[in-house]
């Protein structure tokens, strides 16, 4: 029988640094790769060994390491070919709109635009950004746990190279999925893109210990599908692969959780209404519950932060230099602010619509400029072994 313990995603230690990005759209992802390229001009990407994701997070890791060979790239990579090949990608290509299926594509998949539409997803992320890989093919480091929301269970059910499933319903250690349907799978959001369906295989299942993840006995799954929701359905910071209170930090010493959430729309969305124009607007309710749970989840990890049982940082968007410089006691001349981006102009990544579509190279600019300058900022400021 195989030997499931040693097939595990689990180090032998922990080292380097963890990596949790965020849900959010496209908004999200540009965010994320504002904080890659700081994070490579600090010669920092080689040190990741642990990648969680959360839909928007999802999709810009899987573009990243897609466009990088089916590897997670070494800085002096990102810098000079896989952040400027994904400029391109985010800036002329829609991943999910009308515009990106074409009038052939809406007539043929009318039926599956009510009903169907997260596989409508995975067919775009394969023809529109070129995700072909299996979940096999990614690289053995980090370690990248794409986190989603099973229906039947109400659990966080992850997708790794290696594994797949959640506590409750099981573990399987060799899952036979394509990457473009887990990275979909993340980002199907609830009633608007709506859950994907999996036809998971009948053997293979193991219960696992809910407290270490270990293989405990082999199981007969209960069901011969399950749906996956997007991961924020759960939990859109994607934390909990990587941190949990009772335990600290899992598979590194050091973790980065890169937050590019919206801020809690102030009016009742149309969902239907405004996919139609690209725009992932889902419930007033499920917005109310996600919006709380980032804040718990983002507090008590910036509590083990501030009591020192844990080294780490939080990089919120929405923060403008001023705001962060108030925030960690530093003083600037005044025209020193003409070198960043205005509050005005933070306030307008934040605040760029969650979707699908391709930006404006001005807006991508702007928000990856973002991610830059606020992980720049606050790891100068707390985390001097970046420096």
């Amino acid at each position: 029988m195989m030997d499931v313990a040693a097939d595990r995603d689990e180090p032998a230690a922990n080292q380097g640094y963890g990596l949790a990005l965020s849900g959010g759209g496209m908004r999200a992802a540009v965010f994320h790769l504002g904080v890659l390229r700081c994070l490579a001009t600090r010669s920092a990407l080689e040190k990741v060994t642990r990648l969680s994701t959360v839909s928007g997070g999802s999709l810009v890791a899987g573009a990243v390491i897609s466009a990088s060979g089916l590897k997670w790239p070494a800085s002096s990579v990102y810098l000079t070919t896989t952040y400027p090949a994904l400029r391109e990608l985010l800036t002329t290509r829609d991943l999910f709109s009308l515009r990106a299926l074409g009038v052939g594509g809406v007539l043929r998949n009318n039926i599956r635009l009510l009903h169907g539409r997260a596989n409508i997803l995975v067919d775009l992320l394969h023809h529109q950004w070129k995700i072909d890989a299996k979940l096999s093919d990614l690289p053995e480091s980090p370690v990248w746990w794409i986190n989603t929301t099973c229906i039947e269970t109400g659990k966080n059910w992850r997708f790794s190279k290696r594994e797949m499933g959640d506590w409750k319903f099981g573990r399987h250690y060799a899952p036979p999925f394509d990457l473009a349907e887990a990275m979909a799978a993340s980002a199907a959001v609830p009633y608007v893109i709506g859950a994907l369906q999996f036809k998971i295989p009948q053997s293979g299942w193991y219960a696992t210990d809910p407290a270490t993840r270990a293989p405990l006995n082999p199981i007969i799954p209960s069901l011969n599908t399950v749906r996956l929701w997007d991961g924020g359905a759960y939990e859109n910071l994607g934390l909990e692969p990587l941190y949990k209170a009772s335990q600290g930090l899992i598979g590194c010493d050091f973790m980065i959780c890169s937050d590019a959430s919206g801020p809690l729309p102030t009016e009742q969305s149309r969902p239907l209404a405004k996919l139609l124009k690209g725009q992932l607007a889902s419930p007033r309710l499920f917005d109310v519950t996600s919006d709380q749970i980032r804040a718990l989840r983002s507090r008590m990890f910036m509590d083990s932060v501030t009591r020192g049982d844990i080294r780490g940082v939080l990089l919120r968007m929405g923060n403008s230099m001023r705001d962060l410089d108030i925030k960690t006691g530093v003083t600037r001349p005044a025209a020193e602010y003409d070198n960043f981006l205005s509050d005005k102009e933070a306030a307008m990544a934040a605040t760029y619509p969650t979707d699908l579509n391709s930006l404006s190279p001005i807006a991508f600019d702007r928000i990856a400029r973002h991610g830059h300058e606020v992980a720049d900022a606050t790891l100068t400021a707390y985390a001097p072994q970046f420096s």
